[in-house]
């Protein structure tokens, strides 16, 4: 039988998507470089051509997650004739519909064992989006909107506050005190900013995974 070539990020992808699905489904630690290249169908090299370690696999989903996430954010900032209040909460409080194994990606980053993993990513993620969201409360000011003095740590103080707010790897929440908090955050962002916001997409909000 032919050698079957693909485009090296391609075959990347896959491992990863093999082993956010392992991971989601046997934990980390059970998973094995072994299950991950048997569930692509390739050989134990090609794992260690793209990666040294699993732990290597778990940074480079994390890097994958924020990419796509921040694709997202950005394409909402730049939309042209859209509201900045709807492109805040879209931004802010939305998301992309679900991407493949998105939880189980979660369920690897709040592990317990990546707590140093997991804190890093929440950092850098509101590091890359304070620039986006700084952009729509400018454009907010602009549209006599919002009433914002400093946009980029107005944009660093509710991206803090959400990410933490409603991450479940550092608080425990029930579902009834998520809603809870979701609907007072949508109003308390509100008063912020000097306005009323509109209600997240309940199909993209972020308090529904």
């Amino acid at each position: 039988m032919a050698r079957i070539t693909k485009d090296p990020e391609v075959r990347r992808n896959e491992l990863l998507d093999a082993a956010v699905q392992l991971f989601g489904d046997k934990g980390v630690e059970r998973t094995s470089v072994s299950d991950i290249v048997k569930q692509v169908g390739v050989a134990q090299g090609t794992f260690y051509y793209y990666f040294k370690t699993k732990d290597d696999v778990i940074f480079a989903l994390v890097e994958r997650s924020l990419a796509e996430h921040m694709d997202y954010v950005n394409s909402v900032a730049g939309r042209s004739g859209e509201a900045a209040d709807r492109k805040l909460v879209a931004a802010l409080l939305e998301r992309p519909a679900l991407l493949p194994n998105y939880r189980d990606f979660l369920q690897v980053l709040h592990h317990e064992s990546n707590a140093m993993i997991h804190q890093r990513f929440v950092s850098r993620k509101i590091t890359a989006m304070v620039p986006p969201i700084a952009h729509i409360l400018e454009q907010g000011v602009k549209e006599g909107v919002f009433q914002v003095e400093h946009p980029a740590e107005t944009a660093e103080f509710m991206l803090t506050a959400v990410l933490f707010m409603f991450d479940p790897g550092f608080f425990d929440r029930t579902e009834e005190e998520i809603r809870a908090k979701a609907g007072a955050i949508v109003g308390i962002m509100g008063k912020l900013l000097g306005t009323e916001l509109p209600a997240p997409d309940p199909a993209r909000s972020l308090f529904e995974l």
